[in-house]
């Protein structure tokens, strides 16, 4: 008998939106820090320059005027700048901090949707597999912890293979619910109850996870006499 719990595409949806939401503000902040926000200060370099007596100062780029400025009048330019809600150097630097924050958080939530693809739990007559190599057999397990099941479908089957002790995590919200809770039932079926902590063993199965197990039955080959 084999039960496969494929990879459910509405986990990796939401880090999929979140991680194109993320790379969309990047893309924002950079604009602003390019074009948006320079081009604001020089407009408004270019009304407080009204302020200016010497006509040799009033042709003085902001550029200019931040490197060669007089002191005073730069402190000036400073008040100018908060007082009209014009953004400053620092605001224009802070754009691409935020930018370049923005695209790691991007491409680390779109690189969850992208190793998800394809990965799979299986449970057989020989034991629990996976699609990223991590198994056990039955006589193995050492614990079934189901303290986060019945809250968040979460249950941690504790295994004791090659003298190393491992985890390995069934998760009904990252994988098909009903394969997931028909793989967790049969599972219990195959070890000792007392094996199975924080949690009463799965009841008897009903409705979709039901149909589930007795279609991987049927599909059993049937033994040649």
């Amino acid at each position: 008998m084999q039960i496969r719990a494929e990879n459910d595409p509405r986990y990796s949806r939401k880090f999929l939106l979140m991680g194109i939401g993320a790379l969309g503000f990047a893309m924002y902040c950079l604009y602003d820090g390019l074009a948006g926000y320079p081009a604001r200060r020089e407009r408004g370099f270019s009304e407080y320059r009204s302020f200016f007596k010497d006509e040799h100062r009033k042709t003085m780029s902001l550029a200019q005027f931040e490197i060669v400025g007089d002191p005073d009048e730069r402190l000036k330019w400073n008040v100018y700048e908060h007082d009209n809600g014009i953004p400053s150097g620092p605001d224009v630097v802070m754009q691409f901090i935020m930018a370049t924050v923005s695209t790691i958080a991007g491409l680390a939530l779109l690189s969850i949707p992208l190793r998800a693809r394809g990965r799979w739990v299986e449970i057989s007559d020989a034991g629990l597999t996976s699609s990223w190599g991590d198994g056990f057999r039955f006589d193995e397990v050492e614990l079934v912890n189901k303290r986060k099941w019945r809250g968040k479908g979460i249950a941690t089957v504790t295994y004791v293979a090659g003298g190393r002790r491992r985890n390995f995590v069934l998760d009904d919200y990252k994988f098909d619910r009903y394969a997931t809770d028909a793989i967790l039932y049969e599972l219990e079926q195959r070890i000792d109850p007392e094996r199975i902590a924080n949690g009463p063993p799965e009841p008897p199965p009903e409705g979709r996870v039901q149909e589930i197990i007795e279609a991987a039955v049927e599909s059993e080959p049937v033994a040649s006499s």
